[in-house]
């Protein structure tokens, strides 16, 4: 049952973005697409935003990456974060909740052999106690 649900939220995510994420693509190198919270949990409420991760080779400074980036989507509420693959990775290592979360519960509109590795990565955080609390992501043991 939740992968049916899952499934049918990533159509209805892929239909919403595709044209975002096809823009992007031919302006940059596009790595990964993920939407994660909760649209991608299915538990949003009618005002609830669409939360991006974006992971590409963009130039800018982090804080102009998304002025055109919020140009080209949908109209629809968003909160988008846009990486390089090397900040991604470092903000991951870093147990970085934004990122921790879009691969823990994200759904992956682009990049699913590029996420692989944080996917395993995630899988041994938690073997070694890596959780999280209503406020709270406990880091994994050493």
């Amino acid at each position: 049952m939740f992968w049916m649900k899952m499934n049918k939220n990533k159509k209805k995510l892929t239909n919403l973005f595709s044209e975002m994420i096809k823009k992007v693509d031919a302006k940059l190198e596009l790595y990964a697409f993920i939407i994660f919270g909760s649209q991608a949990r299915g538990n949003a409420l009618p005002y609830s935003d669409y939360d991006i991760v974006i992971i590409a080779d963009f130039q800018e400074k982090y804080i102009y990456r998304s002025k055109w980036i919020v140009q080209i989507a949908p109209e629809v509420p968003i909160d988008i974060f846009c990486y390089t693959p090397q900040e991604f990775d470092k903000l991951f290592s870093q147990y970085n909740l934004t990122a921790i979360d879009a691969i823990d519960e994200g759904i992956f509109l682009k990049g699913e052999k590029f996420l692989e590795p944080y996917v395993t990565q995630l899988e041994e955080f938690k073997k070694r106690g890596m959780r999280k609390t209503d406020s709270l992501l406990i880091p994994p043991s050493s």
